[in-house]
């Protein structure tokens, strides 16, 4: 309960302006008292009472959570946006790798994200791109040399170097790689790391120039990472669910060595379920201990950074969860800087300084989209196959060849029976307009086309379809909606999309707005047949070209491992 007089305490001393009581949960020494939190200027004043113009109880006071490692764009809303879907459920901070903008927009993507910070009370914090492009086997919108990643590794808001994905560049010793890390070392700066699958002595040599990994999918996997000296992130978003898995590291190395994060959160998961919260709730669910989960989700992630929040003691700002139960993370109010419930009267927020005119390339037909093909009636193809989670698997298939109206020769077409469908990836930043064309499997459409301009990392076009005229369509309609997704029903003529206008990625509209537009988008997918538990968010891995083990790029078709282009037609 909440109440507006005075709290007991020295009738003589000047009255704070907040005080908080219940059970603290000290995630600084592990335990559960009952006290109170006393709260003056947005500060930590005392963990006593004090005369206080306003008094809030509840059955726990915990800090203000902490995601240790997460994209925002992801979301498909702006920063403002998602910090009053989570300021609520008790998130009161994120350390936000704004690398999806930056591949877009270079320095002035981030930069413009740094400056959003300003238009919400949620704490963001702020890593550095450092893998922009990720590769030179796709093209993308901008690069951040070694130069710029300097200077922005001295703005305000700035705790690391983001997310290092060209592991293959730190084992070579390749010298902007190197440059990037050591401009972090010199500003005793973190530096996150990004190494799926990773072990043995390369593990080792990575261990010497990174100090996190997220990517961990296995149990071994993670506990390999953490004997060699980084912190490990238990990662439970949208697309890539690892919580479960690695749960049980947290009985077999020291805790505060592990922090939670969400990576990627898709904006309808958001609403429903939240987001690092979500991942506190879910390793309580798995049987660890409440205070710990709390501490993995706070003050591990704050000493990694050396954040000065993430904790309750004098001094610290007053960034407080008042809980009604713990276990279930049961959220009664919220402080941030001392402010409570900070977003309960949000107002719209002032237009963002993130660019929307980022969608370029001519109006397509369907024979541009489609591979030509001459000779047999059908021919082998190498295939993506979208196994889930961010992964992806190699397979080979037969598909039909045959005409197509407006192309010059015969094309490879869909094989639908078999969920053998074309892909294309288009060039969307204004440059060449190249696209890769090949085939995926896993995505289950009958018909029809689906399509996004979120592409991981370089956020080009990628299309799917059972047909090369769906996937035009689509393709064309999100050129002229400035970006986003969406899905076309031939059957029924329904072309439902989700305009993505910031940077092609994002949506400055209400949190329901875009929820409702994206269900909509997902629900004539589901019609169309797409299948699998990540549903349009599958899609946007497809071009991710540093994850194994095939992708296709705006250049052609990757092998991960091989870290090169392969053929789609198999001789």
């Amino acid at each position: 309960m909440s109440a507006d007089a005075d709290a007991e305490g020295d009738a003589g001393a000047e009255p704070v302006d907040l005080l908080v009581r219940g059970t603290i949960v000290n995630v600084t020494t592990g335990t559960l008292r009952d006290g109170a939190v006393a709260v003056d200027d947005g500060e930590i004043v005392a963990l006593a009472e004090r005369p206080a113009e306003r008094v809030v109880e509840g059955a726990y006071v915990a800090p203000g959570l902490i995601d240790a490692h997460m994209h925002v764009e992801s979301s498909m809303v702006t920063l403002p946006r998602y910090g009053e879907a989570v300021i609520p459920r008790g998130v009161t901070s994120v350390v936000h790798d704004p690398h999806e903008v930056a591949n877009v927009l270079g320095e002035a993507g981030v930069r413009g994200f740094l400056a959003d910070a300003a238009r919400t009370p949620l704490k963001a914090r702020f890593t550095v791109p450092s893998s922009v492009p990720v590769s030179d086997l796709q093209d993308g919108g901008a690069t951040l040399d070694a130069d710029a990643v300097a200077d922005l590794l001295d703005a305000e808001g700035v705790i690391a170097l983001g997310e290092v994905m060209n592991v293959p560049g730190v084992l070579a010793g390749d010298s902007e790689v190197h440059a990037k890390i050591e401009a972090a070392r010199e500003r005793g700066l973190l530096v996150d790391g990004h190494a799926p699958r990773l072990g043995g002595d390369d593990l080792h040599e990575v261990a010497r120039h990174l100090d996190t990994d997220h990517e961990s999918i296995a149990l071994a996997e993670a506990r390999e990472k953490v004997r060699a000296g980084m912190r490990v992130y238990l990662r439970e978003g949208s697309s890539s669910r690892n919580l479960a898995d690695l749960a049980p590291l947290v009985d077999e190395v020291d805790t505060r060595r592990l922090s939670l994060c969400t990576d990627d959160r898709d904006v309808t998961d958001l609403l429903a379920e939240g987001g690092v919260d979500h991942a506190l709730r879910a390793l309580i669910d798995c049987g660890v201990e409440p205070v710990t989960a709390v501490q993995m989700a706070t003050i591990n992630t704050a000493d990694a950074y050396g954040l000065p929040f993430g904790r309750i003691e004098p001094g610290a700002p007053a960034d407080l969860v008042v809980l009604s139960d713990l276990a279930s993370w049961d959220v009664e109010y919220v402080v941030v800087d001392g402010v409570l419930n900070p977003t309960a009267d949000a107002a719209d927020p002032p237009p963002t300084g993130i660019a929307t005119d980022t969608v370029e390339f001519p109006t397509l037909d369907a024979a541009e989209l489609a591979l030509a093909h001459s000779g047999a009636e059908e021919a082998t193809v190498r295939v993506v196959d979208a196994v889930g989670g961010l992964q992806t698997g190699r397979m080979t298939a037969s598909v039909p060849v045959g005409p197509l109206a407006d192309a010059e020769t015969a094309v490879l077409h869909a094989d639908v029976s078999n969920d053998v469908l074309p892909l294309a990836v288009i060039e969307r930043h204004g440059g060449d307009g190249t696209i890769g064309r090949g085939f995926v499997h896993g995505l289950g459409l009958e018909r029809g086309a689906i399509g996004s301009t979120v592409a991981h990392d370089a956020h080009n076009c990628v299309i799917a379809g059972a047909s090369h005229d769906a996937m035009a369509r689509v393709a064309n309609h999100l050129r002229e909606i400035g970006g986003g997704i969406a899905a076309y029903d031939p059957e029924s003529e329904a072309l439902e999309s989700l305009a993505l206008p910031v940077a092609g990625l994002m949506s400055d509209a209400p949190l329901a707005d875009v929820r409702a537009r994206f269900e909509g988008v997902e629900a004539t997918a589901r019609d169309l047949g797409l299948q699998g538990e990540a549903g349009l968010m599958e899609l946007s891995f497809l071009a991710l070209e540093v994850i194994p083990e095939y992708r296709l790029t705006n250049n052609g078709l990757v092998d991960v491992e091989a870290f090169d282009y392969v053929d789609v037609v198999v001789d």
